[in-house]
């Protein structure tokens, strides 16, 4: 607890010494169990950060994970609990990688699960089986990413459906065919882009280790700075503007780089391509839309929903600021990723994809008015229909969502009820044929290892 709320945290910038020797940072390659052909597996101590997992991947050139979070300083122990994803509509969840769980059952017995039906629960359970040890992965070949950053204008980087979408603040004209352009690109981004290669020409880290300290410095100074008395009563609007720009300005590419940046680096450090924002605290709420199918062609997405989701809360913020009110501060951020097996993810059964979408603040906001906003934005959210069915959107695990309704029905009964009622019955029924073969009930772990949130949503009756 004292490492993980440390600010600020040299993770980022150099090896932790204090983990050597420890079982559960350990990281060791595997031939088994793999459940495809010509793939190695990664045991993994549930203890190995991202970052530590990223040093070693790129050391040992061999291997490595498809996806991973954002952060690298976050644990896979707790990054594989709460069904955490990556990017990329190819990829499911970093849990659909698992292969194997090694843990501490409620007896003290050290069990593993590898029956694929069984990892369906297993590797996402919110610690609910046991104590997780080890956690084996199934890994590809290293290969390079090539990254090319850009900063469009935000009108061209998901184009509104129609023009009026756009608030009189960000409104510039734009032709129609430059409208059309972004929307082709738009789209062809948002279902294949995600290019690496195996040749390793030109790789090179990134980025720079002088470059990962600059990152890490950033974090740490605009996180200070931004709970300091001075900037707490600069208006919430300027607040705003000030870290949008300050945000975008070190991003990049930067000033001081030409304009078409192209850097061809170890996936990993594509995954990873900003470190140390572990220093700049948060409040991040993100729920997981499914993609619609089109219906001219049900095999394709239909990605008007993720414009819809996009434009709906930039509006919204404007609608706020416009009324004096500025409750979010940081960022709006969506990943389109893919579905998911793992049958408590809220990925589960989007067969198109998912619009992971997110909206983050700072802490020295008003929480009522974080709250408000919260719950403006989940209706939104939620809200959406195809046809007069309502879309299955749901929240983010790890993230912020306790508190919110949806209507007037708290959302834990909601995701009880609704959202998670068939997927709960199969996962209660999939963690007793676990247990019955390793020795243990339901009613045993459920005393052991929930709480009252877990005791309302999985095992209360509806």
């Amino acid at each position: 607890l004292h490492e993980v709320t440390r600010t600020p945290d040299p993770l980022a910038i150099g090896p932790d010494a204090k983990a050597l020797g420890n079982e559960l940072v350990s990281i060791d390659i595997l031939e088994k169990p793999s459940f495809s052909p010509n793939k190695r597996c990664v045991r993994v101590g549930v203890a190995v950060t991202s970052e530590e997992f990223r040093r070693w991947s790129i050391h040992n050139n061999i291997c490595a994970l498809p996806v991973d979070a954002i952060l690298v300083e976050v644990t896979f122990g707790g990054v594989n609990g709460t069904i955490c994803h990556g990017g990329g509509r190819r990829h499911k969840t970093i849990s659909d990688l698992v292969v194997a769980i090694e843990y501490v059952d409620v007896n003290g017995v050290l069990q593993t699960v590898v029956d694929k039906s069984q990892l369906k629960a297993a590797a996402g359970c919110f610690g609910l089986l046991g104590v997780v040890t080890h956690i084996t992965f199934e890994s590809e070949p290293m290969t390079y990413a090539v990254l090319r950053p850009r900063k469009p204008p935000i009108t061209l980087a998901i184009p509104p459906l129609k023009i009026s979408d756009v608030p009189l603040a960000l409104y510039k004209h734009w032709n129609d065919k430059e409208l059309a352009d972004a929307q082709a690109d738009f789209e062809r981004r948002a279902k294949d882009d995600y290019y690496s290669e195996y040749n390793s020409s030109g790789v090179r880290d990134y980025p720079s280790p002088a470059g990962v300290f600059l990152q890490w410095l950033q974090a740490w100074i605009g996180g200070w700075f931004s709970q300091t008395y001075f900037f707490s009563h600069i208006p919430a609007h300027w607040q705003a503007q000030f870290l949008a720009l300050a945000g975008m300005a070190v991003l990049p590419p930067t000033v001081f780089d030409e304009k078409q940046v192209e850097v061809k680096t170890y996936l990993p450090d594509g995954l990873h391509f900003f470190r140390g924002i572990q220093n700049f605290r948060v409040r991040d709420m993100e729920f997981e839309i499914p993609l619609p199918p089109l219906k001219s062609d049900p095999s394709k997405p239909d990605l008007t929903i993720i414009q819809r989701a996009w434009w709906d809360v930039i509006k919204l913020i404007y609608t706020e600021a416009n009324e004096g009110r500025s409750p979010m501060r940081l960022t709006l951020e969506v990943r389109i990723t893919g579905g998911s097996d793992m049958i408590m993810a809220p990925q589960q059964g989007n067969s198109c994809g998912t619009a992971s979408i997110e909206i983050l603040t700072i802490p020295n906001h008003e929480p009522e008015e974080w709250d408000r906003f919260k719950q403006n934005v989940a209706n939104i959210w939620m809200g959406y229909e195809i046809d007069g069915a309502k879309l299955n959107t749901r929240p983010h695990w790890g993230k912020e969502w306790q508190g919110l309704k949806v209507g007037q029905t708290p959302i834990e009964q909601h995701l009880k009820e609704n959202a998670y009622k068939q997927q709960i019955a199969l996962f209660k029924q999939t963690l007793t044929d676990i247990g019955r073969g390793q020795g243990w009930i339901l009613e045993d772990i459920q005393k052991q290892f929930s709480n009252k949130l877990w005791d309302n949503i999985i095992y209360s009756k509806a």
